[in-house]
């Protein structure tokens, strides 16, 4: 009932085009973002990783005002997106857990929220694999990726992360999330740190990987 009254004052609408619709995405946005999707599986840097897409054309300008432009009900719009491709739905019903990239502290409080943990709660719902949002902890202030080399990315990432409850890991399957794959630094940093937990495997997913 409290969720009819919400839509009722706050209908959905697309996260691309602002129109009210039924669900997070209307059809004609997402015919003309189709050709974008990939639902692609890839051995990366040690890695498996699955993605929705590259970081290029629409994604790429979704991903920024997700992240940057106050705009955290996007996670509906990309979570809407996932559950499109069910055989990508049913590979993360195949994970015990969906851990995501955090973010210190201090930045979140600044944003308002984590992107990446927001898509996690909403893959959560939509997949009935659980989201730990509390296991995974960024420690340390580094500086943004975005603004380094491939070098000084792969020295900054280093022992700012840290495990907490590592029992409830263990020989767990986790599925690492994040919004980007770029030099996949961050990513590796966050695997090596979730291995202290001593899981069965960690894989990797993110919404766009660097083409």
């Amino acid at each position: 009932m409290l969720e009819k009254i919400i839509n009722i004052i706050f209908p959905k609408c697309c996260g691309i085009c602002g129109k009210i619709y039924k669900e997070w995405i209307c059809p004609k946005c997402y015919y003309n973002l189709k050709n974008e999707l990939k639902f692609q599986k890839i051995n990366k840097n040690n890695l498996k990783l699955y993605y929705v897409g590259f970081y290029e054309g629409k994604i790429r300008k979704l991903l920024l005002k997700y992240k940057f432009n106050d705009s955290a009900y996007l996670s509906n719009t990309f979570a809407k997106i996932i559950n499109k491709n069910q055989k990508f739905v049913e590979i993360i019903k195949g994970y015990d857990y969906i851990i995501p990239v955090p973010m210190f502290i201090k930045n979140k409080k600044i944003r308002g929220y984590n992107q990446t943990e927001l898509l996690a709660k909403k893959m959560e719902k939509i997949t009935g694999t659980k989201s730990l949002v509390n296991i995974l902890i960024k420690s340390k202030q580094n500086k943004r990726q975005s603004e380094l080399s491939e070098k000084e990315r792969k020295e900054n990432v280093k022992n700012v992360y840290c495990l907490v409850n590592e029992e409830k890991i263990e020989n767990k399957k986790i599925l690492l999330i994040d919004d980007i794959y770029t030099t996949g630094n961050t990513m590796k940093e966050c695997v090596k740190t979730l291995k202290k937990g001593k899981p069965k495997k960690v894989d990797c997913f993110v919404i766009a990987k660097r083409n």
